[in-house]
């Protein structure tokens, strides 16, 4: 999915010719904090609710802008790349250009974590496997051939460095919540498994393991 698809309608930007009253009410009504600022459909910087305050509502607003590269981002991009300036420039929100660099949206936090809610990964049922490993041995086709083998599908994995060392935290997303014979297949294979995680209310844990064994006596 690209950011072009993650605009959020509800948010327009300011004008340099806007007063600090009129941007200070735009940002309390949308619920944010920071929001481009145009001209001539041109991002010519973003003001941030913290620069306004004391300010007489009057003042215009073009005096006041901050120039930051890092919130704009091009319509084309994946939408990890939003994810990834959100956490590293501690933006409120992104705005959106096109190749010609004409403001096309604004991306806001809450619109990325909208859209990231509803992916298939997090809402399908199923459960959650953790694996600890060093990161120089990690290959998800062994880890899709042993899951495969016993009859289960990966739906999502997501990996992360556990820091001051050379391991990866991996979790796997997989499509059912048996995972008793799946995690006794990673660890025949070494695989260390940290944690596992079901999003199935309805069934049990000593329903989970009960099926499992059944489904292994018939092999």
């Amino acid at each position: 999915m690209i950011v072009e698809n993650i605009i959020e309608n509800s948010l327009f930007p300011l004008k340099s010719s806007d007063s600090v009253d009129f941007a200070m009410e735009t940002m309390l009504s949308s619920q944010i904090s920071t929001l481009p600022v145009i001209e001539n459909e041109e991002i010519i910087g973003f003001i941030e609710s913290s620069s306004l305050i004391e300010l007489k509502p009057k003042t215009k607003i073009k005096g006041l802008l901050k120039n930051n590269p890092g919130w704009i981002i091009n319509e084309q991009h994946y939408y990890s790349e939003a994810l990834k300036r959100f956490s590293e420039f501690k933006a409120d929100c992104l705005a959106v250009v096109d190749t010609e660099n004409k403001f096309k949206g604004i991306v806001s936090k809450t619109s990325l974590l909208n859209f990231i809610a509803r992916s298939y990964t997090l809402t399908a049922e199923g459960s959650v496997i953790c694996i600890e490993m060093i990161a120089r041995n990690y290959s998800l086709n062994e880890l899709n051939r042993i899951i495969e083998n016993e009859d289960a599908k990966i739906l999502g994995v997501s990996i992360f460095n556990i820091p001051d060392s050379s391991r990866i935290m991996i979790n796997i997303k997989l499509n059912t919540v048996f995972t008793d014979r799946i995690i006794l297949a990673l660890q025949r294979f070494g695989y260390e498994i940290t944690a596992s995680f079901y999003n199935n209310h309805d069934v049990s844990d000593s329903e989970s393991r009960y099926k499992s064994l059944l489904k292994y006596l018939e092999f």
